[in-house]
């Protein structure tokens, strides 16, 4: 007699990064990659909280201008953050896609890991997609315009 198949779970809990984060660098730290599903807002228009996900790989050398890492603040906050600038004393300048004003100062020592896939609105992308590579050069390019940006789009959606 033939056994049933198992159920599949129909319930999805949310996990802390803090809670997996040492199974996570122990899985990376093997040579394997993590998958994750985004939280918040401060990656769009590019990745979407609750919606986007990101495959992790752990960060071999160092990073350069573009590359979207995830790292560890002082306080312990985990961020997904791309790299607009690697100062010359070797930390790097970071900034969401959705904010501003850059994060200075993040030391190697703090990265987790590295993004190498994407899955965005259902379709996956990885570093080597010419359109991605166009997109995060022309959105690191405008960084310094992005206040105007941000103002002129909510006017266009009448939220001024």
């Amino acid at each position: 007699m033939r056994k049933p198949p198992l159920p599949q779970p129909t319930v999805s809990r949310s996990v802390s990064l803090a809670d997996c984060a040492p199974v996570l660098e122990e899985l990376l730290r093997a040579g394997g990659t993590v998958t994750l599903t985004v939280t918040g807002s401060s990656m769009c228009p590019f990745l979407a909280g609750g919606r986007d996900r990101v495959t992790l790989s752990a960060v071999t050398g160092r990073l350069r201008k573009n590359d979207l890492p995830l790292y560890r603040r002082p306080d312990g906050t985990f961020v997904l953050h791309r790299v607009v600038h690697v100062e010359r004393d070797g930390s790097y300048r970071m900034c969401g896609d959705r904010q501003w004003q850059p994060e200075l100062g993040v030391r190697q020592e703090q990265l987790v890991a590295v993004a190498t896939a994407y899955v965005r609105k259902g379709r996956t992308l990885t570093n080597r997609n010419i359109f991605y590579r166009l997109y995060r050069a022309a959105w690191t390019w405008l960084l310094p315009w992005r206040p105007r940006l941000f103002r002129w789009r909510a006017r266009l959606r009448g939220n001024a």
